[in-house]
């Protein structure tokens, strides 16, 4: 099957006689300084589109995936019957744009009103309180996600946007896993510097997917939040990735960032963790991030704790006293 080019895309787009679902009617592709805004991805590209009533984002398949249309609908009834404030309205749309190959399925989104997290880290690299902020609610969404047994599949910078009260959207669905899906073909696998070196062999969609790529971004903010000077090191605003690139997952932990982040106490457990995720070879060996994040310390003070069902041993001296006297009578 032959898809349109991204060109092809973006002529359709721009000629209201090609669009064909209502939701567009009688709106345009969003332009700055004369030029029509795209965001090509590997398989799709992406449209900002303004209509009298809303703006959208038009996501367009310019690289096959299988079974697209079922896994849109799978993923919209999952992420609609979840109620999770992470995900935006979306509409697949199975004739909607008429191109030379055809006429083409897209999805509508809503458009999120947020910064992408780069974006966000960019202007808060004062703000560690904000960072540290935006950590922990990422922490919590992950954990979310996991007890619905989701995974976006793709989690990385691009695809999560930061609302101004620190709250986090996801976008971008094509790779997600959700309970309907199982056993449907891994097809996009994310970006290196995020992702598992067995990740890119994996071969069936799981809701384990994003148990690396979380620990990986949750350490990149915690270690921006306490050493900003870690964005200019690394020249991060023109990179693909956050804090590690695809070279330092290869190096299993011994690339000498890893070094350099274990002399961060706060940071040294989470590390640790990821240098022994390296040394997995699948990613069903791994843990979701609301269990990697716990320490030794951290047990051990839990079963310390009052309530937990756990009793302390009273030392009652008397006794001991009486006990001693006796052996000696």
């Amino acid at each position: 099957m032959t898809l349109p080019t991204i060109s092809e895309f973006s002529t359709s787009i721009k000629t209201p006689e090609l669009i064909k679902s209502p939701l567009l009617a009688g709106g345009h592709p969003v332009t700055k300084n004369g030029r029509m805004i795209k965001y090509a991805g590997g398989f799709c590209v992406v449209f900002p589109f303004e209509t009298s009533a809303k703006k959208y984002a038009v996501r367009c398949w310019h690289a096959l995936v299988p079974d697209a249309p079922q896994r849109m609908h799978h993923i919209a009834d999952a992420l609609k019957s979840s109620h999770l404030p992470y995900f935006v309205d979306f509409n697949y749309i199975e004739e909607c744009l008429m191109t030379p190959a055809g006429i083409q399925p897209v999805v509508i989104m809503d458009w999120v009103k947020a910064q992408s997290l780069k974006t966000f880290l960019a202007e808060n690299l004062s703000k560690p309180d904000r960072i540290v902020l935006v950590a922990e609610n990422f922490k919590k969404m992950v954990s979310d996600l996991h007890n619905a047994h989701f995974s976006h599949g793709d989690l990385q910078h691009g695809n999560i946007m930061v609302k101004p009260d620190c709250s986090l959207v996801l976008v971008d669905y094509d790779s997600m896993y959700v309970p309907a899906l199982k056993g449907f073909s891994d097809e996009i696998k994310g970006l290196q510097g995020y992702q598992h070196e067995s990740r890119w062999s994996n071969k069936e969609l799981t809701e384990k997917a994003d148990y690396f790529s979380e620990l990986v971004i949750y350490i990149s903010l915690k270690a921006l939040a306490s050493n900003p000077e870690w964005w200019t090191k690394l020249d991060m605003e023109n990179t693909d990735t956050l804090l590690f690139t695809g070279d330092d997952i290869k190096s299993k932990g011994s690339a000498l960032i890893f070094h350099e982040l274990k002399r961060d106490y706060a940071l040294k457990h989470l590390v640790e963790r990821l240098c022994d995720y390296m040394q997995k070879r699948s990613i069903s060996e791994l843990e979701p991030l609301e269990i990697a994040t716990v320490s030794q310390a951290d047990t051990i003070a839990q079963k310390w704790k009052s309530g937990n069902g756990y009793k302390v041993p009273v030392f009652d001296a008397n006794k001991m006293a009486e006990k001693i006297s006796k052996k000696w009578r």
